[in-house]
């Protein structure tokens, strides 16, 4: 049922935008045309201080998230690149295999099998 409704709002999704654009308008419009009557603070009686207030809050979470994700979870485009070539940090795994197949390693000096 949910995703008839969302397959709907999606193939009409011009219109809605065009639609809920035109309500917004509407909205701001009667902000400035009709007082509230009742403002607690001296910037609610200012006309359209409610729309200015969400587009700049907006504004204003965009670039703090744009900061935040560039300082702290931007990286290089070579980043990743050491896990392109693993063998050469680490050394070749086949080479490991055949020095584990040899005789066991020897002991250091000053330390005894036991």
């Amino acid at each position: 049922m949910l995703s008839r409704i969302l397959e709907f709002l999606v193939s009409r999704s011009k219109i809605l935008s065009r639609i809920m654009l035109g309500l917004m308008a509407v909205l701001v419009i009667a902000d400035i045309a009709i007082p509230s009557g009742y403002d607690r603070f001296f910037w609610e009686s200012l006309s359209g201080a409610g729309a200015i207030y969400g587009l700049f809050s907006c504004v204003v979470i965009v670039v703090v998230s744009k900061f935040l994700g560039y300082k702290f979870l931007y990286r290089k485009e070579d980043y990743f690149n050491n896990e392109v070539r693993p063998n050469e940090l680490i050394g070749d795994p086949k080479s490991v295999e055949k020095q584990s197949k040899q005789e066991p390693s020897q002991p250091l000096k000053g330390q005894s099998h036991d």
